[in-house]
């Protein structure tokens, strides 16, 4: 899913070099593209479908208070959305008695933070999922398609400020055989002439081409016929400009014709001879290392020898992307038929064992479901690192990180999803064993991304934090710091033992300023997100938020600087608002060169 180096913005020409996520989320390693569901809304986030419509999407079937149910065991870590981000949720309290807030898909800023996230961690874009079911405007499904163009939106504005890429992944779920063709035809026109969506220089391609994903077509008792998958490929090669790069989300057993897939050997001839990649489902197939290293030897190689074989052969050469997932737990969703943590993490192991045995069978492309798929358990998005960060509910029970035993924090799994994006890419060797220490150390061995920022941009940064600064020198009687910060002497630290300073790995921050890759220094006692990017000798700065948490002051903030070490002084909340802070520390960088 992701590369040990890459650019900030990602070229959108070619597929096999992308990692790619479902919003769902789904992703794809050596193509970091993720599935990526999009799909949670709140009371409160925008226009409800109607006005009788009580606003939650997905997180619930409706408010607790109304008789309604959770739709999740997972509860993710909104620890890093800001306040205007989140919402309430009804009836929820954790143990102290304070409520519980969840994030809304609709909300233009938290799209963009899930698409940071990718870019932090190397993913390259998203498949964008779009229910069939629910873009059915004859059905009387257009106040959903509405909300679902409006995700859309935000996707695309989160991809092209990132630099990430996006796709559309149509599910073909639940609608009636007869009307599919129609329902996939109507809606993908109206994507592109009313959404534009391929004007977007983002929307990934292949070979030009743009991708497109069909995924649920020929599983059995679904009563799909080979002719009229026939007769929607050709529609989409021949209705998209250019044509169309086609992946297909088919059976696990597809080419064997049993089990999940659709008894007609027909279906067979359709993948291999009309679609450009296939993605044989793996959730449920499966339910702990054992089993999937049984599945990768039996079913991954073998699926990937065949079409190998074709293509050596002279036949089509068709893509195989075989789908990992880092567990699930559907107990909520499924009103208890799911067992409760059904597939366990295992902190990890289960997915790893997963990408070893694909990658053993010569695979380079794999398809991580889900990126944001909090309602059966599959999510690669932070979740809560601890049982006592959960909602207590006397009806409802709910999964933290540590479910199996482990502490781990709340972005290990993508973690995890980085860490195997390299190792496919070469950048890495890719081990059987478990890479504990290399995901513990992962932040302190992070290359980092180059962003863009325009000078009009910084030059008003700049403005307003000398602004800033000025305005906490006159609230200090005056004061002005004309020189540098008295030196670094090792009494510091015998006097404070806050000043103890390790360097630390790179944390994340949902804004700021990244220049290069460098080292971050910050006090032992503060593991939080929302820290300073500091220097090394020679390097400029890399990542400045602008404002730190109150509760992460007064600290202690080591700058490095041409192998001199100063103390920024201790700076107390009570005397120094969060922009004053920023503008005093950017006029000392200033001052000593780091900045232009």
């Amino acid at each position: 899913m992701v590369r040990s180096v890459v650019s900030y913005h990602v070229d959108t020409s070619s597929r096999v070099n992308k990692s790619l996520c479902n919003q769902t989320c789904g992703w794809m390693m050596e193509c970091p593209v993720k599935p990526y569901f999009c799909r949670f809304t709140c009371n409160g986030d925008g226009e409800p479908m109607d006005p009788n419509h009580h606003g939650w999407l997905h997180w619930f079937d409706k408010p607790i208070p109304d008789g309604g149910r959770p739709n999740t065991d997972l509860w993710p870590d909104v620890s890093e959305y800001s306040p205007s981000e989140l919402f309430r949720a009804p009836d929820l309290q954790n143990a102290d008695g304070e409520p519980m807030f969840l994030f809304s898909s609709r909300h233009s800023k938290t799209v963009r933070r899930h698409f940071h996230w990718m870019a932090l961690h190397g993913v390259d874009g998203a498949f964008l999922q779009r229910f069939a079911g629910q873009c059915d405007v004859e059905a009387g499904s257009a106040a959903i398609r509405k909300i679902r163009d409006e995700v859309g939106d935000r996707v695309r504005e989160a991809a092209e400020a990132e630099g990430r890429v996006f796709a559309i992944m149509y599910d073909v779920s639940g609608v009636d055989p007869d009307k599919i063709q129609r329902v996939l035809e109507q809606d993908w026109m109206h994507l592109m002439r009313e959404k534009c969506v391929l004007d977007s220089p983002n929307y990934l391609r292949e070979k030009g081409k743009p991708v497109i994903a069909l995924w649920g077509f020929g599983f059995n008792h679904r009563n799909h016929s080979p002719q009229v998958v026939r007769s929607i490929v050709k529609f989409f090669r021949s209705s998209t400009p250019g044509g169309a790069y086609l992946m297909a989300g088919v059976p696990g057993h597809w080419r064997t014709s049993t089990s999940d897939s659709d008894p007609d050997p027909e279906f067979l001839r359709v993948w291999t001879e009309e679609f450009d990649a296939l993605s044989p489902w793996t959730v449920g197939r499966y339910g702990n290392e054992e089993e999937a290293e049984r599945w990768g030897n039996e079913k991954v190689k073998q699926d990937f020898d065949y079409l190998k074989r074709r293509g050596d052969e002279g036949e089509k050469r068709v893509d195989y992307i075989p789908v990992v997932l880092p567990g699930g737990s559907g107990y909520n969703l499924s009103r208890g038929q799911w067992g409760l943590n059904g597939i366990k993490r295992n902190g990890g192991r289960f997915l790893w064992k997963q990408i070893h045995a694909a990658r053993h069978a010569g695979v380079r492309i794999i398809y991580g479901a889900m990126w944001d798929e909090y309602d059966e358990g599959t999510a690669f998005m932070p979740v809560v690192s601890s049982s006592k960060q959960l909602p207590v509910h006397p009806q409802f029970n709910f999964l933290a990180l540590d479910a199996d035993g482990e502490s781990l924090p709340s972005d290990w799994y993508m973690r995890i999803a980085g860490f195997a994006a390299e190792s496919l890419r070469g950048d890495r060797m890719l081990h059987e064993s478990f890479p504990v220490k290399e995901l513990q150390d992962y932040w302190a061995t992070r290359p980092r991304y180059e962003e863009t920022t325009s000078p009009k941009e910084e030059a008003e940064q700049w403005n307003e934090a000398q602004r800033a600064y000025h305005n906490w020198a006159v609230r200090e009687e005056g004061a002005v710091v004309d020189e540098a910060p008295p030196p670094y002497v090792l009494e510091d630290e015998t006097q404070s033992p806050q000043s103890h300073l390790c360097h630390h790995h790179l944390l994340r921050f949902q804004q700021g300023m990244n220049i290069r890759p460098v080292w971050t220094c910050v006090p032992n006692n503060l593991i939080s997100n929302q820290v300073l990017r500091i220097l090394l000798p020679g390097h400029r700065l890399v990542f400045l938020p602008l404002f730190l948490h109150p509760l992460l002051w007064p600290v202690w903030l080591t700058i490095s600087l041409d192998r001199h070490r100063h103390t920024f002084h201790r700076m107390s909340s009570q005397s120094c608002s969060s922009s004053m802070r920023q503008g005093l520390l950017l006029y000392l960088l200033q001052s000593h060169k780091c900045l232009p």
